[in-house]
């Protein structure tokens, strides 16, 4: 099992080099999902930005992802730069955090921390001073504004093909929905399926949503194939 790396999520991102290893990116796990993953429960796991950026810390070391991502959409503005300090207090080695910014302040206070290697943005943010993934609008909308990378809800493999000889990164795209009711090997399958054709470069590894809450095998199957891959 290889630590994180940072480096190499953003080089599936940037798309800089075929790969046989994947890299992970799913943002929105739900949280009941999550407390199931990390073996620990209750309101006090989300209820500051000192509590939510522990907990995903600790989902990062359950899911093996090479890096913690932070929704800084679930506190105020003014809350973020304690959430990134008590993130960076116990970032494993190797890891880095990429934050989801709807406001250009967001953005602009993820971009100040050395620990941030990448940004997810929404509505008004737009790519700066790192790596962007456009997590709204359209791939086309993404491209013209020079962004590395448009998470995808569905239709991974069709979007890969259309995208695939430009800079523009597909992220995710299994789609949760789908995840939610399909077999195991069925989602085993899909995602091997798209890590062969991809050679992990210009995709990235997600179910493209949330799953839902009840579908706690989903989850565990798609973190399943990116474990035996990682």
């Amino acid at each position: 099992m290889s630590k994180p790396d940072y480096q190499h999520f953003l080089s599936v991102l940037e798309k800089k080099e075929k790969n046989p290893r994947p890299t992970l990116f799913e943002p929105f796990i739900n949280d009941t999902l999550a407390e199931q993953l990390i073996w620990r429960r209750g309101p006090q796991l989300w209820d500051t930005p000192e509590h939510y950026a522990d907990t995903m810390i600790s989902l990062r070391e359950r899911t093996k992802a090479d890096v913690v991502i932070l929704d800084a959409r679930r506190f105020c503005v003014s809350s973020l730069s304690r959430m990134l300090a008590a993130a960076e207090s116990s970032l494993p080695d190797g890891a880095a955090l990429v934050v989801l910014c709807g406001k250009k302040e967001t953005q602009r206070i993820a971009e100040t921390s050395p620990a941030v290697c990448a940004v997810g943005g929404y509505e008004e943010c737009r790519p700066h001073q790192m790596p962007f993934i456009r997590m709204d609008h359209t791939p086309e909308y993404a491209l013209e504004e020079h962004a590395d990378g448009w998470y995808a809800k569905g239709n991974a493999a069709a979007l890969f093909h259309t995208w695939q000889e430009t800079p523009l990164c597909i992220v995710g795209g299994l789609d949760a929905a789908w995840c939610a009711t399909a077999e195991p090997l069925q989602i085993y399958r899909s995602a091997q399926k798209m890590m062969a054709e991809t050679e992990n470069c210009g995709w990235m590894l997600g179910s493209g949503g949330e799953i839902a809450a009840h579908a706690y095998l989903s989850l565990i199957s798609l973190l399943g194939i990116y474990a035996r891959y990682h």
